[in-house]
């Protein structure tokens, strides 16, 4: 794409160079190429700057998103070990460590909805059959 901006502005610079000397002043000297050349030079240049700025901050986005379903997924996974240790240790002390791991999922669910990644659905069924117990 940087080469074929580059490419378009050489193009264009030459041609309004012919259409200006050679059609409207009637002046038929020779075609300047060097300022053509480096406007296309440098056109080239920038869109090549400005590609490789753009896949940048592609990859950091990409990059923040992964480490937030990393930290997700283990936060997660140390929720549910929590919940279920103490549920086997006390199970009457469930309610507190429970209400706990539901504002940390709560807020772990706002987290992702705000930086759209795509959550996986809530344990209700789960959650449901513990407190059955």
């Amino acid at each position: 794409m940087s080469f074929a901006s580059g490419l378009t502005v050489f193009g264009l610079a030459i041609f309004f160079q012919w259409l200006i000397y050679d059609d409207w002043l009637h002046d038929s000297g020779p075609v300047r190429i060097v300022g053509s050349f480096l406007a296309g030079a440098i056109t080239c240049a920038v869109a090549f700057r400005w590609q490789i700025s753009i896949r940048r901050r592609r990859l950091e986005i990409v990059h923040r998103f992964e480490t937030i379903r990393w930290m997700n997924d283990r936060i997660r996974n140390s929720l549910q070990a929590i919940e279920c240790v103490t549920y086997h240790a006390n199970p009457e002390a469930t309610d507190s460590v429970r209400s706990a791991v539901d504002a940390i999922e709560d807020v772990l669910q706002e987290v992702l909805s705000a930086s759209h990644l795509s959550a996986p659905p809530r344990l209700e069924s789960r959650r449901e059959s513990v407190t059955m117990r």
